[in-house]
Order: C-alpha cells, then structure tokens, then sequence
C-alpha cells in the first residue's frame, strides 16, 4: 500500500477486507493484484471518512477489474456517504449486472432509492436482500429497512394537506382591556376602529369562546437530489361567539426553493398574508426569506435566517384610527439551533430574533428581541408533548395613541396677559411578552389527529392599554388526507 498507514486502521482494513471476502458470493470475481492495492487503499480511506478519496480508489479498482462486483459495491457506498446518490445507484446497479443475487448491492440500492422518495422500487430491492440474505447481518438489516415507520413508509407523495376544527376558551379576546382616557376611545355612536364599535362591556366581556377552522397544505413542485420547488398554503379562521368584530381570517400561501450541497442548504422563500379583523382587511404584507441550514453529523442542525417584509395597515378612515394607518417595512435576523432527541422521536429548539420594524406611526415603529425554545417528546400510548416558551423585549420609537397623555403648560404673551397653552404629550411604550404553552397530541389512526393545548401569556408594559395577561384553552381534532 501506498505511504505509511497507521496500524490501527491497518487492523480495521483487513478485518473488513476478511470479512467481505467470506460474505462475496461464489459469483462475485475476485480482483488482480493491481486492483486488490487500489481497493485496499480505498477501504482505508473509507474507515478514515475520506468519502471522495475512497470512492476514486474504488473507481479504479473496478475499471482495472471489470468483474469485481465488491468494488463496485463499496463505490456505490462512498459515492452514497458524499451525497452523490444517483452515482451511487449506478455503482449499485454493475454490481448487480456482475453478481444479480448480490445482497449487500441490493440493500444499498434500496437506500439510495428512498432517499429519493422511490419507496416502491425500495422495499423491493429490500424484499429481495432479506431472501438472499438468509443467515446474514443483512436480512436482518433489510427487514428493519421494510419494518421501520418511516423508511417502510408507502410511495412518498409530492402533496399533503389537513383540515382541522378546534374550539378555544380565552380570557382575553380583546388585548386592550385597559385603554382609559385614551384618544383613541370615541364618545358613544361615534364610529371607529373594531375596538371601539363594539358597545359598552359587562364585566367578563374580554373573556370569550370561539370556534376554529383551518386548512393547511403544500405540493412539492420538484424533488431531486439538489433542487427541491414547492408552495404551501395555510387558512386559518376564528368565529368568535360574543365579540363579533374580532372576528379573524389569516390566508398566507408562500413559495420555497431549497438547494442542498450536503452538509449544507440553502432556502429562499416568498410569504404573502391577507389578515382580515371584524369583516374588513386589516394586514397585508409580502415577506423574503433567505436562510441557511447546517446539518451537525445525524443528531442536529443550525438555521441562520433573514426576513425582509412589507406591510399595509388599514384602519378605518377617522382621525381617531389615523395612527394605525400605516404601511412600512420591516427587517428580521434570527437564528435556531435543533438537536434531535429521543431516537429522533422528539427535538429541542433554542432560538434568538431580533427585528426592527420602521413604520412611521405608532404601534408598530419599534425595535424587539426575542429569545424562544421548544421541546417534543414522546409519551406512552403514543402521545407526545410539545412544550414552548419565549420573552420578546419591546421598545417602540413614537408616542402610543394608547397612552393616557400628560399634559404640559406653555406660556406666552407679555407679563401682565400671558396665555396658557397646554400640551398634551404621550408617552412611548416599552414592554416585554412572556408567554408559555403546553400541547398534548396523539394520532388515531392513519388520518385523525387530536390535540389539547393551554398556554398563558402576560405583557408588562409602559402604557395601560398594553398591559394585561390572557389564557387560552384549546381543543382541536385534524384530518389528514
């Protein structure tokens, strides 16, 4: 062999090498001399990790020796582990045009197969690897291949879409429940904003139960080994059982292309969103998101992402709701660390955003950070746990229409008749949102899903009517088509 090798690795070689040559069938050929020193070197290479370097020796050995199917099988390996899977399944398939009952060739093709979404051609090449391979580590292996929840999973489809219905108890519908002598609360009859039509509240007005409708789905345009094209689309909708005008609808379809150069993936993404509150359009934004993932070994992966938006508010047309008239733009970096957990059954999330909002009115001007982490785990009975909670530090740069103005007195004209001019000045707001919540989720069968989530939230805040808590209680149940 070529150059000095460490006797460790020496070691591993030539019990690999031993090891394949009592597993070679009657079939397979064995190599000259010349092609026995490139496939031992490209063994040694594979054992170090050296997945391009092993899959050129492997190369070499094969063309040197057109019969040797071991050679071939070992590239198709390398070529797999560097993410080259349609190289892969070419070595794979001369290997099994040398030896046709090769059963490591199969299992390896099979992989390869539904790594590319083909679960059909996989389960049979593993079907065929678990007869040949009687008495063998690879039955054993290929029966796992076809048994496993996702790998023996049906054909994959390019589409998925669920409908859901849920029912929610809130204690706080309205998020203004303390707007005292705010301007922006108009004397009885006079129109307004959504908050301000609605007519004086008994006390236990902001506690409300509504009903939820949603429907969310995606079609994956393209699915390759580089290029994945696709749009998802999500409806969600609120009908609120007292408080009528917040009633919500949320429609947000985006399109997505992803490219992958293992380990790395990069994304870009276009979401638009139609927000309508009380029967009138409230929100529309357009949202562009490059991102970009790396993937850690198999245990976990970090998400760098930017979002540019743009958005228009619409109020009604008073003086009152002029404030929260507002279009503007707004820019978003953040970044999400995932490690995969309980067999990769459950993740936890750890993530960090900051963004600036630079619309030109009150409300919405502002910088905010925020800091959120999420935990999945898997339960008995086949129920999971979904724990989430995040703190968002607000600081917003214009005087909030909410806030309970102070007033300041000017003085001008001479001495003896000086005019008082008062001044009424608001106040900015600074705030922090803690919230938290809990979700308990099982599946009933192939296509129902349930769901019971709780989650409580308080905003401490500078202006009164930003201050409050609020606790909401829901059920859902999805079908998943």
């Amino acid at each position: 062999m070529r150059g000095s090798t460490p006797l460790w690795v020496g070691a591993r070689v030539l019990a690999c090498a031993l090891s394949f040559w009592l597993l070679t069938p009657p079939g397979a050929a064995r190599a000259s001399e010349r092609p026995e020193v490139r496939f031992n070197e490209g063994l040694a290479a594979f054992l170090e990790g050296n997945y391009a370097r092993a899959a050129e020796r492997f190369r070499e050995a094969a063309v040197a020796d057109p019969k040797d199917a071991t050679a071939r099988l070992w590239l198709g390996m390398a070529e797999g582990r560097e993410g080259n899977d349609r190289d892969a399944e070419a070595a794979f398939d001369e290997a099994l045009a040398i030896d046709p009952n090769y059963a490591d060739a199969l299992l390896g093709r099979g992989i390869v197969r539904a790594r590319r979404g083909e679960r059909g051609a996989a389960r049979n090449d593993w079907e065929r690897a678990a007869e040949i391979g009687a008495g063998t580590p690879v039955k054993s292996e290929a029966l796992r291949r076809l048994t496993g929840p996702k790998l023996g999973a049906p054909e994959e489809r390019n589409w998925d879409l669920a409908a859901g219905l849920g029912a929610e108890y809130d204690t706080n519908v309205v998020l203004f429940p303390n707007q005292g002598d705010s301007p922006l609360r108009p004397p009885p009859g006079n129109p307004g904003l959504f908050f301000q039509r609605m007519k004086r509240p008994p006390p236990d007005h902001m506690r409300d139960a509504r009903m939820v409708y949603y429907v969310e789905g995606g079609y994956r345009l393209k699915a390759g080994d580089r290029w994945d094209l696709g749009t998802r689309h999500s409806f969600y909708a609120a009908t609120q059982f007292r408080s009528e005008d917040v009633n919500v609808v949320d429609y947000t379809p985006s399109v997505y292309a992803n490219f992958k150069a293992d380990p790395w993936l990069l994304g870009l993404q276009y979401t638009y969103m139609l927000f309508g509150l009380g029967g009138t359009t409230f929100l529309q934004s357009h949202e562009v998101e490059p991102s970009v993932t790396l993937r850690e070994g198999t245990a976990g992966f970090s998400r760098l992402y930017y979002r540019y938006g743009r958005s228009s508010f619409r109020g009604s047309r008073n003086e009152a709701s002029a404030a929260t008239d507002q279009d503007g733009n707004y820019n978003t970096v953040g970044l999400d660390q995932y490690v995969m957990l309980f067999g990769k059954r459950g993740y936890a999330r750890l993530g960090a955003e900051f963004s600036r909002n630079l619309t030109q009115g009150t409300e919405f001007d502002a910088s905010a950070f925020k800091l959120s982490g999420d935990l999945l785990a898997p339960l008995p009975a086949h129920f999971f746990l979904q724990v989430s909670g995040e703190n968002t530090w607000g600081h917003y740069d214009n005087e909030s229409a909410f806030s309970r103005p102070s007033e300041l007195t000017f003085f001008t004209g001479p001495f003896f008749n000086r005019i008082a001019i008062p001044i009424r000045v608001g106040e900015k707001q600074r705030e922090k949102l803690t919230s938290a919540s809990a979700s308990i989720t099982r599946n009933f069968g192939k296509h129902w899903v349930g769901a019971a989530r709780c989650t409580y939230s308080v905003n401490q805040s500078t202006v009164d009517a930003f201050d409050w808590n609020r606790s909401i209680f829901s059920l859902f149940a999805t079908y998943n088509f």
